[in-house]
């Protein structure tokens, strides 16, 4: 070290002052020194790096593409198996087809100078969502090489981005086709629960068309397909919080029956008792066909009945008996014991008990039917041709009657079942998420803070490299 004053100047390289940074080494204390002493240039920096990262993050963020998205869950009956209450295949291309979109477009008025319908539609999203539990099973499955479950999703992500419309309007438009998804549900179980009498004409256009042995059939007919509807919206709105629907269902019930006990079987008493048979042979032929094709259908369903009830027996058996029945030869068998022991493990006795079931009550009902025609095949021997001139006093009145009633309880049905899915449809298809308005790429807050924090990291640098290029220029 130096011991005179000289000898430290002579230290000192030319165009350099003492006060400026060593050559040799510059201790953390120099650097601290520095940055205070240049604070207020620091602060300029900072500033003109901020406000040039604020300019691009502004253009850059204003550039992003937008879209009005929502979530919504699918709770009517049929969705667990990919379908529509009426049994139609569910689509995800239904949440934006024409129909639905143009009619959208008309209610959010959104015109066709801004978007056209086909350029809507391509840029409208539908992305099912997946439980993790499921996407889970699905990777384990793929690790063990099984094929995959099947699963029908229950929930979807819906999305328009239009950048020609506006966003206020473009959630409009997203409500609207939410909307007007519940009414193409609503008009789906419409369709499937809805009733038209088939046989409410008059009592002339009946008697001309038909053989006057036919006729309580054909309005039998009509109290079997409105009963089995009722009965179906009776078990549906019995879910809903609100018992009035039910109540109502089950009113029109009441009137039904009374229809048929003081209406229908009295004119199937008149007809059958009265032997009103307008062409006798036309008619006997036609029943002993009846007759003969349910007992083949009978003699079927009891071989079927049969061979289920054998199949049963041996999937109940021990495990060795089990093996021994699924053999090729004697002794031999022809799968492992894992695989017996899948077999054993799975519930296959339910759904063989339910086939059981099923084709018991099927037979039972068609020998009914067998016995009712066998019944009416008696009574017609003795019966005479008849015309209309013959016919029982008050008999066209009773058919009038008949009609104007059961047309009136089909009336009040649809009016009530129109009522109830009106109410019913939006916890059908239900908002998971309110409509709100994404953009495309990463957290505009996250972006903020990385600009600030490299504005941060670039300042000091920036002052250290112009203090650096001043040095340079003055040596």
């Amino acid at each position: 070290m130096p011991q005179n004053p000289s000898d430290a100047k002579s230290d000192v390289g030319p165009g350099m002052h003492a006060g400026d940074f060593p050559q040799e080494e510059t201790g953390l204390l120099d650097l601290v020194r520095f940055l205070y002493q240049s604070r207020l240039t620091l602060a300029v920096h900072f500033v003109v790096l901020l406000g040039i990262g604020l300019i691009a993050f502004t253009i850059w963020y204003a550039r992003l593409p937008r879209t009005a998205e929502t979530t919504l869950g699918l709770t009517f009956r049929g969705i667990e198996r990919g379908e529509y209450p009426s049994g139609e295949k569910f689509n995800l291309e239904d949440f934006r087809s024409p129909e639905i979109l143009s009619l959208a477009m008309a209610d959010a008025a959104v015109s066709t100078e801004r978007v056209t319908l086909p350029q809507l539609a391509a840029h409208t999203y539908v992305t099912p969502v997946i439980p993790q539990q499921i996407l889970n099973i699905w990777r384990k499955q793929d690790r063990d090489g099984t094929r995959k479950d099947e699963y029908f999703p229950e929930e979807f992500k819906i999305g328009i981005e239009a950048r020609a419309v506006p966003d206020d309007q473009r959630l409009r438009l997203l409500d609207a086709v939410v909307n007007r998804y519940r009414e193409r549900i609503k008009f789906d179980q419409e369709a499937a629960l809805s009733f038209a009498p088939l046989w409410e004409a008059s009592y002339e256009k009946i008697a001309a068309d038909y053989d006057f042995w036919d006729i309580p059939e054909l309005y039998g007919q009509d109290h079997q397909s409105l009963r089995a509807k009722l009965s179906s919206a009776i078990a549906t709105s019995s879910q809903y919080r609100n018992p009035k629907y039910q109540l109502s269902f089950r009113s029109i019930e009441r009137e039904l029956e009374a229809w048929r006990r003081t209406r229908l079987q009295v004119l199937e008493a008149t007809t059958y008792q009265g032997r009103l048979v307008k062409n006798r042979d036309q008619v006997m032929l036609r029943i002993q066909h009846r007759i003969d094709d349910l007992a083949i259908q009978i003699r079927g369903k009891s071989r079927e009945a049969d061979e289920v009830i054998r199949i049963l027996e041996i999937v109940e058996r021990p495990r060795g008996v089990l093996a021994g029945q699924l053999s090729k030869q004697e002794g031999i068998p022809t799968i492992d014991a894992t695989a017996l022991d899948r077999l054993l493990q799975n519930d296959y006795v339910g759904p063989v008990v339910e086939r059981i079931t099923g084709l018991k009550e099927e037979i039972q009902r068609m020998e009914t039917e067998k016995a009712r025609l066998e019944k009416q095949q008696s009574l017609i021997p003795r019966a005479q041709d008849i015309n209309l001139k013959q016919l029982p006093p008050g008999y066209s009145a009773l058919i009038d009657t008949l009609s104007a009633e059961l047309k009136t309880i089909a009336q009040e049905y649809n009016r009530v079942l129109d009522d109830y899915l009106t109410v019913t449809t939006t916890s059908l298809v239900i908002i998971k998420h309110s409509p709100r308005i994404t953009r495309a790429g990463p957290s505009g807050a996250l972006v903020l803070i990385g600009i600030v924090l490299l504005c941060l990291f670039l300042t000091p640098m920036l002052v250290g490299v112009e203090h650096l290029f001043k040095k340079a220029r003055e040596d």
